[in-house]
């Protein structure tokens, strides 16, 4: 125990706040950056095992590069007495799972927010690279104000890793664990991707889909069942959330989503445009609403020949004439919407720039720069005597996420004032 120590001539620990089967993190104050920080530091017993400081030492050298608002940041490594450690963030708050026990299920629009936060910083790591392969409830911080920050890179992969499958160990948390990954393979950017399906699935029911005696039945019951219907639990949630669930944990890889900010956008619309309609895709849409569909039989090879008049004039001949037309002119428009212009537009990405200390107008400016136009800006005003009054210090997206440039998107804003 080196509660009361100092490490490094620089750190002084002040107590223990978690302990793990591989590390122990205490709370310490960093005399350097005059603030409290967390050290994550890997078991004595442990720092002799090869194996384990290999897999410590890659946590360290992948965390180190992570920077993002929704990842715990990490300051520096070091060693002590032959135990490495990582310095954190020091976050004031909780995990999400003894936030969920407390308070119990989110509601839709809070298990959205936190969510939406959860994908960006997945997105992230994935974006260098990273699989983090233990998305929980337990490896995510929260606070009163349901900022989220992503904990415990103790197992990711890089993705380029492929000497590293931990053969005959089943890697990661089983009640969120993929299908694959019970069956051995290789972690992917689809195994985090069905991890978010499940802390979906659970922040709406307050509950893990999948419970029994032993790792192995659970691990069976994500291979073989299908995830409930969130509606089961509360009749009254809309049936998109369970579509985005089911798309998230299909049982085959490639039926899920592709990457996470495809997940984002599903998760923007249910919240913002209340239907998905079974998908959030034009075409799919489109198929839901278009007058082709009574169009059957008999009545579909005449719908595609022009009209041609009788020989003999009639008022009610000319109706017809002018309905066949109407429904010809609206088929091709469709035609064009759904399948030409889709290809041709394809929906490009930015990032949100940074805007701290920025007012909502000098904001504006600044979206406009990286192809925002169209953004709506939502002020959100917080108090913090600490920082001018009127500046931004946080926005959701958060800052530096990658996002479409779509028409109508919300960015909320979060500027200081002293009142």
């Amino acid at each position: 125990m080196i509660v009361g120590e100092v490490i490094n001539s620089r750190y002084d620990i002040k107590m223990l706040i978690g302990d793990g089967g591989m590390a122990n993190v205490y709370l310490a104050y960093d005399r350097v950056l005059r603030k409290n920080v967390a050290i994550k530091m890997l078991r004595y017993e442990l720092s002799k095992d090869e194996s384990f400081i290999k897999r410590f030492n890659r946590e360290a050298s992948q965390v180190t590069n992570l920077e993002h608002p929704n990842i715990v940041a990490s300051y520096a490594v070091g060693t002590y007495q032959e135990q490495p450690f990582i310095v954190m963030e020091y976050i004031r708050g909780k995990t999400l799972k003894d936030y969920l026990r407390e308070i119990g299920p989110l509601t839709a629009e809070e298990a959205i927010y936190v969510m939406i936060q959860i994908c960006q910083g997945v997105d992230q790591a994935h974006e260098q690279g990273i699989i983090h392969r233990d998305l929980k409830s337990q490896n995510i911080m929260i606070d009163d104000e349901l900022n989220v920050k992503i904990a415990d890179f103790g197992i990711a992969l890089s993705s380029n890793e492929a000497d590293m499958t931990q053969t005959n160990t089943i890697m990661g948390s089983v009640h969120y664990l993929a299908p694959e990954l019970a069956r051995g393979s290789l972690a992917t950017v689809a195994s985090d991707i069905y991890s978010l399906g499940i802390l979906l699935y659970e922040f709406l029911t307050g509950s893990v889909p999948f419970k029994g005696e032993g790792a192995v039945n659970i691990a069976l019951q994500h291979m073989e069942n299908e995830i409930p219907s969130v509606g089961d639990t509360f009749a009254d949630l809309s049936a998109n959330y369970d579509y985005i669930i089911k798309k998230a944990t299909e049982k085959k890889p490639a039926q899920r989503y592709p990457d996470v900010l495809e997940l984002i956008e599903d998760l923007r619309v249910a919240h913002i445009e209340g239907s998905l309609l079974g998908g959030t895709k034009v075409q799919e849409v489109v198929d839901e609403t278009m007058i082709i569909k009574p169009i059957k039989g008999k009545h579909e090879k005449e719908a595609l020949i022009p009209y041609k008049p009788a020989k003999q004039f009639s008022f009610l001949s000319l109706i017809n004439g002018i309905l066949y037309t109407a429904l010809l002119v609206a088929i091709v428009i469709v035609y064009i919407v759904v399948v030409i212009l889709p290809g041709r537009f394809e929906t490009e990405h930015t990032r949100i720039p940074d805007v701290t200390g920025l007012t909502p107008d000098e904001a504006r400016i600044a979206f406009d720069e990286v192809g925002l136009y169209g953004a709506q800006i939502q002020i959100i005003e917080i108090r913090n005597t600490e920082i001018p009054e009127g500046e931004i210090f946080r926005t959701n997206p958060a800052i530096g996420s990658q996002v479409r440039i779509i028409e109508d998107r919300t960015i909320r804003v979060y500027i200081t004032t002293h009142d």
